[in-house]
């Protein structure tokens, strides 16, 4: 008998791969796709969605399969039922020449398109007729857009299911023709109180300390609010892969439910390494950055989703033909609750080393060659409130050694407290490849040296507000602004402020910007900076994709970088640049190529333009995008 099932096995295998070399048309060459029939919408419409390319090789044809041409043709139906077209049919079809060459046809049938005439709400009285037509997303004197007015049948159900009602109903009638009538009935039905709470799927995680998380409790109303913010909460304990929460038991005669919570635990001890493309910020800086971060976790200690975590990281900071290096490694503990309050607090043992150098070309003025390597170690105590998937806010109280290897004679670690409150919203619909949404950071932050002969104490707020928003299919307009200032109560190094600049703040400038600062060398020698305790700077760019991954971006930043914000309406004081680019996307983030055109420069009123010797001084080289 198993000898039989192997053999049965392996036939259906041979002819699996069988199959598959058949539907390859690896010897042929796709030299063009005809649209035949189409009247509504052109072939360069239709070619948007079929998204199917001649191809000239092998390698190209490898994709080119009987299976992804039918596809292909699916693809095209969807999107004429979409736009009204119900009963739209595409056939496809090869023809082949002499030399091999394959021309593909899809031949539609649009037929009749249904618009609708009418749409009536019988049976609501806790959701208005314009509510639930606005939650339906479709008007009368339209084209029926069948996917559209299903999808959004989901919303008005969870808009009942919000209101206490999760077993609301919708039950539609037509008339049906071209121009169509439709009645939808909503069985509104009652309202529940929640009588029993149950919970499986744990193993290893007690129970009490699951329960510790739910925002829902028995006997009050169900509230679908509260449900998903229960199921947050439970998966942002990090013992989890998978949370569910759905109302069982419906008693009519009492209005009652049960909750079923399902949860389903992930490894508890794991190693993970990562790698890819990402932007962060320094103390002064935004930057860009390869990096590998290897890290040990343990999810569950005393069975209570205590976290701890060891790991290291790696950065390669970009900057242009500049590559610095970034090491931070640490060592923390998590727990979910801080006493009575839910907020996962961690308490952390770091090392970290920053490089800034994206500013080492030189001037007359400036000696400073090899930039600034930034060492800090010390302990972390932080804790995060979280109030959605979108919003949070951190405070962190640090006590850390600093040493910057520009300052200090004898290169000594200045020890420091410093004590910060940063809140951030962030609903990006792509960290990479972001087209609309928006992310506005708030930073407040106060620093005092904690040895008496130190005179370092002051204090820091920063707001940055990003905005992405689609323009049209391929095109999306970017947006970013950014102000902060120190405020000194004694001292304030000149290390530690603004400094702008390079690929990914002002385009036009490879040096800092700002006004002249002397820095002690280890030496006992001077060194100049440029840099600011002030800065304002807006972006703007359009971003539009082309083919092949390419795209190409337009920009324009303004910024300025001085002691205050008292020269704000002083437009010449400001740095500003325009430029074109072109990027290319790549599955860890776009590379760019930019050519900045500085439009106005401070700079030169101070005697402080920098020398430009080749062509590749005036071109910017940029991982992901500048913001």
């Amino acid at each position: 008998m198993k000898r039989l099932l192997k053999i049965c096995l392996l036939t259906l295998i041979a002819g699996f791969i069988l199959a598959q070399s058949n539907d390859v048309l690896l010897d042929y060459k796709l030299k063009k796709i005809f649209y035949n029939g189409n009247t509504t919408f052109s072939d360069k419409q239709l070619k948007r969605y079929v998204n199917i390319k001649p191809a000239h090789t092998k390698k190209a044809m490898q994709r080119i399969t009987y299976r992804f041409i039918r596809s292909k043709a699916k693809v095209l139906i969807n999107y004429y039922v979409s736009e009204g077209f119900l009963n739209c049919s595409v056939r496809d079809s090869l023809i082949i020449d002499q030399e091999n060459n394959l021309y593909l046809y899809f031949n539609i049938i649009e037929n009749e398109r249904y618009y609708l005439k009418q749409i009536s709400v019988e049976g609501n009285t806790l959701l208005s007729d314009g509510e639930i037509l606005e939650l339906l997303g479709v008007k009368v004197g339209e084209p029926f857009r069948q996917y559209i007015y299903y999808d959004n049948f989901r919303k008005i159900l969870t808009r009942y299911s919000e209101l206490g009602h999760p077993f609301a109903g919708i039950r539609e009638e037509y008339d049906w023709g071209t121009d169509l009538e439709i009645t939808l009935f909503i069985n509104e039905d009652i309202s529940y109180n929640i009588n029993k709470i149950n919970l499986n799927g744990n193993k290893t995680v007690g129970e009490p300390y699951i329960r510790k998380h739910f925002n829902i409790r028995e006997g009050e109303p169900y509230q679908l609010e509260k449900i998903n913010q229960t199921k947050d909460r439970i998966y942002e304990m990090g013992a989890f892969n998978s949370v569910n929460i759905v109302p069982i038991n419906r008693d009519t005669a009492n209005q009652t439910i049960d909750l079923q919570v399902s949860v389903i635990e992930s490894k508890a001890r794991r190693f993970d390494i990562q790698a890819g493309a990402r932007q962060g910020y320094t103390d002064k800086i935004s930057y860009e950055s390869l990096f590998i971060e290897p890290e040990w976790t343990h999810k569950n200690l005393f069975h209570r989703a205590h976290r701890f975590r060891v790991g290291f990281n790696y950065d390669a900071l970009i900057q242009n033909s500049n590559i610095d290096h970034l090491i931070n490694a640490e060592m923390g503990y998590t727990v979910p609750w801080l006493f009575f309050m839910r907020l996962p607090t961690t308490f952390k043992i770091y090392y970290d080393r920053n490089a800034y150098s994206p500013f080492i070309e030189s001037t007359s003025v400036d000696s400073i060659q090899n930039g600034e390597i930034r060492t800090n170690y010390g302990v972390n105590l932080s804790s995060i409130w979280r109030y959605n998937r979108n919003i949070y806010t951190k405070i962190s109280v640090s006590l850390r050694n600093l040493k910057s290897d520009l300052k200090d004679v004898l290169g000594e670690f200045e020890p420091q407290a410093e004590i910060s409150l940063q809140s951030r919203f962030d609903n990006r619909d792509n960290f990479i490849y972001p087209s609309k949404g928006w992310n506005i950071l708030l930073y407040g932050g106060y620093v005092l040296g904690t040895e008496s002969e130190t005179q370092t104490e002051y204090f820091r707020v920063d707001a940055s507000v990003n905005g992405y928003i689609p323009l049209a299919r391929n095109f999306v307009l970017a947006g970013r602004l950014e102000a902060g200032q120190f405020f000194d109560m004694k001292l304030i190094d000149p290390l530690m402020i603004y400094q702008l600049g390079s690929e990914s703040t002002v385009r036009g400038w490879r040096k800092s910007l700002g006004n002249e600062y002397e820095v002690m060398n280890s030496d006992s020698t001077y060194s100049y900076i440029y840099a600011g305790k002030a800065k304002l700077m807006a972006n703007v760019e359009l971003r539009a994709d082309l083919i092949w991954d390419f795209g190409v971006n337009a920009f324009l930043d303004v910024a300025m970088l001085d002691d205050d914000l008292s020269g704000i309406m002083n437009w010449s004081d400001y740095y500003v640049n325009t430029g074109l680019g072109i990027y290319y996307k790549t599955p860890i983030g776009p590379i760019r190529i930019e050519i900045p055109i500085i439009l106005n420069n401070p700079n030169i009123a101070l005697d402080r333009v920098c020398v430009k010797n080749s062509i590749w001084d005036y071109i910017n080289f940029g991982l992901l995008f500048a913001f």
